[in-house]
């Protein structure tokens, strides 16, 4: 049985994607302004160039390479590449042919927050919308009959596993985490904007490799390499840290 208290848990990411958006919004519009334009641009920008184009090819990796999870290193280096090319040069072209009068800090921001802002929303409600539904299946005795035919026995008693092993601090730190990583989307929105601002290409390229060595860690906890979710915490809150006081020296930087 999933208890109500892991439960209730699960609804707490969810929700707090949508405050951290909405309040990320309000308080740089009181703080330095927003645009609307690059907002809403980031935001589909998020959409178009991470979860279609890049999905696109990590559905030819994985389906090729069936068995990623026991190479960490390469996983980590195919996916932390695959996430710094298509999300920087995304905002690159975003910023190039769509925001050319909104090159400015604010502009970057504006930007940041919709990219960041409605990746956490997104993710939050694909990973933990179904597992609210799964824990409803398996505390109704259902789970089997409902997902029958639609996974394989082998995934499906691990997917059963992971739902009841996963408790109320798991969802919490979920929260946490997107705190985190928003504030590193608003510092590479603003260094990309810096490559356009000063035409130099090559603070893309650095967008890219940093964008991609913050990932490599993650592919060990995705694989099961790395246990502890707290180490992840403590890794992304001292990249929040960087991110934060970069977010702040840029303000400076682009004129």
């Amino acid at each position: 049985m999933v208890s109500n208290a892991t439960i209730i848990s699960m609804f707490v990411p969810i929700v707090f994607s949508f405050l951290l958006f909405a309040g990320l919004i309000l308080f740089y519009k009181e703080k330095t302004g927003i645009y609307v334009k690059p907002l809403i641009i980031g935001s589909i920008g998020f959409i178009v160039f991470t979860q279609i184009l890049e999905k696109v090819l990590h559905v030819i990796v994985i389906t090729s390479f069936p068995n990623y999870a026991d190479h960490p290193w390469l996983f980590g280096l195919y996916g932390g590449m695959a996430a710094g090319v298509f999300e920087e040069i995304g905002r690159f072209i975003l910023f190039t042919w769509l925001l050319k009068k909104y090159l400015d800090y604010k502009g970057g921001i504006s930007f940041g927050i919709g990219w960041g802002g409605i990746e956490g929303v997104l993710l939050m409600l694909m990973i933990f919308a179904p597992n609210i539904l799964f824990a409803f299946f398996i505390n109704a005795g259902t789970f089997e009959s409902e997902l029958a035919g639609q996974i394989p026995a082998d995934q499906l008693a691990t997917l059963k596993e992971t739902v009841l092993s996963q408790g109320v601090s798991f969802y919490l730190l979920a929260s946490v985490e997107r705190l985190f990583a928003v504030f590193l989307q608003i510092a590479l929105s603003l260094l990309v904007l810096l490559a356009v601002v000063k035409k130099k290409f090559s603070y893309v390229i650095y967008a890219i490799l940093i964008h991609a060595m913050i990932d490599y860690p993650l592919a060990f906890y995705q694989t099961g390499h790395i246990k502890s979710l707290w180490v992840i915490e403590l890794y992304l809150a001292i990249i929040c840290a960087f991110s934060f006081i970069f977010i702040k020296k840029a303000k400076r930087m682009i004129h």
